[in-house]
C-alpha cells in the first residue's frame, strides 16, 4: 500500500520589521555595483563630520573601500578615526551580516565600546539586502535603465518605515530624470524622495577617491562644484533627522589652489 504524502501548512510570514536604529541612520546602496555608491558614502560622512557630528562609518563590503577613500592605511586600527574641524570626526569600522544589525539595532556602539555617535552611516555591498534596513534614510544611486530594474528588486524588500531618496549618478537630462523617478515610485506604490539634479563624476572626483584623499579639499568648480554642493543637500537631509530646529553649517570655504579653465577642466 502506497505510502500517503502529508504536506505541512505553510505558516504567516512575518510581517516586515518596523524597529528603528539606536542612533540615527543614513544608508547608502544599490543592487548594482559601480554607481558610485561607496563615493558618496565616504563624502557625505565627512560633510556630516564637518558639520560637527561624530559620525561612525560602517563599511559592510568586504572590499571595505571606504577606509582607503577616507585615507585609512592598511597598517591602522581596526577601528579608524579621522577629526574634521574642532567637533566632527568619522569613525570607520568594517562590520557586515548580523554584527551590524547588533550594532545599529540590538546592542548599540556606546556599549560596544565604540564610543557615542551623532549619527551612523552605512555603506552596504552591492546586494538585494542592502535596502531592507528598517528605519533609516536610505540613499540609493543608478546610472541607467539597468540599475533602475535592480534598483526595483532592492526596494520591494525596502520595510515601509524606511525613507528612500534616489539619486541619479551621471549625464541626464532633469526632465527626463524626474519622469523616471516618478515611474519608479509609480511601481513601487510608496511614496519616496529623489535629488532634482543628476549627480555629474568629474575626473577630479575620481582621482581622489583613488588616491585616498577628501573631494572636500578640491578646488570647487565646475562639475565638481555640482557634485558638491548635490552631497552637500544629501548631507543636510542627514543632518535634520538628528537636529531637525538647528540651521545647517556651512562647509569652510576652500581657496582654489591651481587655476581652473571652464570646458577644459570638465571631464568626466
Amino acid at each position: 500500500m502506497p505510502a500517503n504524502p502529508i504536506r505541512s501548512t505553510r505558516l504567516a510570514q512575518d510581517p516586515p520589521p518596523k524597529h528603528s536604529p539606536l542612533v540615527p541612520t543614513v544608508v547608502v546602496a544599490s543592487y548594482k555595483g559601480g554607481v558610485g555608491k561607496t563615493a558618496l558614502t565616504v563624502a557625505i560622512a565627512e560633510r556630516l563630520a564637518w558639520a560637527g557630528l561624530r559620525v561612525l562609518l560602517l563599511t559592510c563590503d568586504s572590499q571595505e573601500d571606504a577606509r582607503h577613500r577616507l585615507g585609512v592605511q592598511a597598517s591602522d586600527p581596526v577601528v579608524a578615526r579621522r577629526t574634521y574641524g574642532s567637533d566632527g570626526s568619522v569613525t570607520v569600522l568594517g562590520i557586515r551580516g548580523s554584527k551590524a544589525v547588533d550594532l545599529l539595532y540590538r546592542i548599540g556602539p556606546d556599549r560596544l565600546g565604540l564610543g557615542s555617535f551623532d549619527l551612523a552611516v552605512v555603506d552596504t555591498p552591492p546586494e538585494v539586502q542592502g535596502g531592507s534596513l528598517p528605519g533609516v534614510l536610505l540613499f540609493t544611486p543608478v546610472d541607467g535603465t539597468d540599475a533602475a530594474r535592480n534598483l526595483l528588486t532592492m526596494l520591494q524588500r525596502t520595510p515601509g518605515n524606511t525613507d528612500i531618496m534616489l539619486i541619479r549618478t551621471g549625464r541626464e537630462d532633469p526632465a527626463d530624470w524626474a519622469h523616471n523617478a516618478a515611474t519608479i515610485e509609480r511601481v513601487l506604490g510608496r511614496d519616496l524622495d529623489f535629488l532634482e539634479d543628476p549627480l555629474p563624476i568629474s575626473k577630479q572626483i575620481k582621482q581622489a577617491h583613488d588616491a585616498g584623499r577628501s573631494v572636500w579639499t578640491l578646488p570647487r568648480s565646475g562639475i565638481t562644484l555640482e557634485y558638491l554642493s548635490s552631497i552637500d543637500r544629501l548631507a543636510q537631509t542627514a543632518w535634520e533627522r538628528v537636529h531637525p530646529r538647528r540651521s545647517w553649517p556651512s562647509m569652510p570655504s576652500q581657496s582654489a589652489a591651481a587655476a581652473y579653465v571652464p570646458g577644459w577642466d570638465d571631464d568626466e
